[in-house]
């Protein structure tokens, strides 16, 4: 099996790598891509010639690091004594270098497969597909309604998946996550490690609560938070009600998106206010929670997906709309609870409120700030007219969604 993937992989990588190789004489750029096809490997060679971020490139990146530096990220993660070590190469290694790629790229590379996506049919790829006997796939399935099998699932990928949801989703995620956090004052600290950090305290608190401590290190302060009581990152148990520590772990009959009615009830407990709104309601998550078009595409996704499956498996139907039905009702459970946290027995309240933008948009400080000569001038120009803080608005939007607004900004229509 492992002989089987690195085959893939490599043939994968041979293919894709062509993207960031440009000769001068036979350039490996021109050449046709077995996986991508003419049209969409010419969309991407764009991207990737397309300095300083060369956006295009990523297939063969991800590729040669999963061959080359794959054994070395696992080695440091089971290498690592403390739980905060753990964390960190995560972020590091993981989290950082994806985010930094994606708020840069992710919207130009939608935007070059939208163009794209009903051309991905000429590839070589589905030849070969069709081609060999795939374990796991009958290739005259009751699902492919008659058509032929490469006919079938070039139509589901190219028309079936809903990618204008998907688009909107990424868009918004992006948009989000890759503006400033503005509850720091200076820095340029993005949304996205916020994010990661509450998850992290979220993962933490829980697994404390059913009796797993994390391993730290002496000055660590994982499973207790300086200042805050011991009793706020400590939830209930689900089945028994008590907030006593599980013996096994099979015990608890949990999981961490469940425990979120008993994080839910902490909200409410006065001397844990400050830490909730400090950890998990800050303005990163005020933004995320109050756009609605990011939720609705959320939602939207999750319910084509489903049907998608359906189709497929259609044994499976009942479990995939249980998980479906039981995913929805969560989701709009905790957006109206987060929109609008209310506590029946007492007046505690919480900021919901997303972040600004960055420094640009804060009324006590310069946004010419730091700037020189010709830019400079036409930042106060442009603040003299009114108009900076509507270009502004548009950091962390990328592809469509950035052009849109920019043009909006130059009509004045922000």
């Amino acid at each position: 099996m492992m002989q089987t993937i690195k085959l893939a992989v490599m043939t994968a990588r041979n293919d894709l790598c062509k993207i960031n190789n440009r000769q001068e004489v036979n350039n490996p750029q021109d050449h046709n891509s077995i996986i991508l096809g003419k049209t969409c490997k010419k969309a991407f060679v764009k991207l990737y010639n397309e300095e300083p971020d060369r956006c295009g490139g990523v297939f063969c990146d991800v590729l040669t690091d999963f061959e080359t530096k794959t054994k070395e990220f696992l080695t440091r993660l089971i290498s690592a004594e403390y739980d905060s070590d753990f964390f960190d190469i995560i972020e590091e290694s993981f989290i950082n270098p994806i985010m930094e790629y994606s708020c840069r790229c992710s919207g130009k590379m939608m935007d070059a497969w939208m163009g794209c996506k009903e051309t991905i049919g000429d590839a070589n790829f589905w030849d070969y597909l069709g081609s060999v006997k795939l374990r796991g796939f009958d290739m005259a399935a009751k699902h492919l309604v008659g058509m032929d099998w490469r006919t079938f699932w070039f139509d589901l990928v190219a028309s079936r998946v809903p990618w204008e949801d998907i688009e909107t989703m990424l868009e918004r995620s992006m948009a989000n996550l890759c503006q400033r956090n503005t509850d720091i004052r200076r820095g340029d600290v993005k949304c996205y490690s916020y994010l990661f950090d509450t998850i992290i305290a979220h993962v933490n608190d829980h697994m404390n609560s059913i009796g797993f401590l994390p391993a730290e290190r002496m000055g660590d302060s994982i499973s207790r938070v300086p200042g805050v009581p011991a009793h706020c990152t400590q939830y209930s148990n689900i089945d028994s009600g008590s907030e006593g520590h599980c013996s096994e772990f099979s015990d608890c009959h949990t999981t961490i998106l469940e425990s979120m009615h008993s994080v839910f009830e902490k909200f409410c407990v006065e001397s844990c206010k400050d830490y909730y709104q400090e950890k998990f309601m800050g303005c990163c998550t005020a933004s995320l929670i109050l756009d609605e078009a990011l939720n609705t595409s959320i939602t939207n996704v999750a319910n084509e997906i489903k049907e998608i499956y359906v189709e497929l498996f259609p044994e499976n139907e009942s479990a995939a709309e249980a998980i479906r039905a039981s995913f929805s009702k969560s989701h709009q459970h905790e957006l109206e609870f987060m929109r609008n946290p209310t506590c029946v027995d007492s007046d505690i309240s919480y900021d919901v409120t997303p972040c600004t933008e960055g420094d640009m948009n804060m009324e006590d400080e310069d946004p010419c700030a730091g700037l020189s000569g010709k830019a400079v001038r036409k930042c106060k120009k442009t603040q003299k007219k009114g108009g900076y803080s509507a270009a502004t608005n548009c950091s962390g939007l990328s592809g469509k969604q950035l052009k849109k607004c920019k043009k909006k900004a130059k009509k004045g229509g922000q």
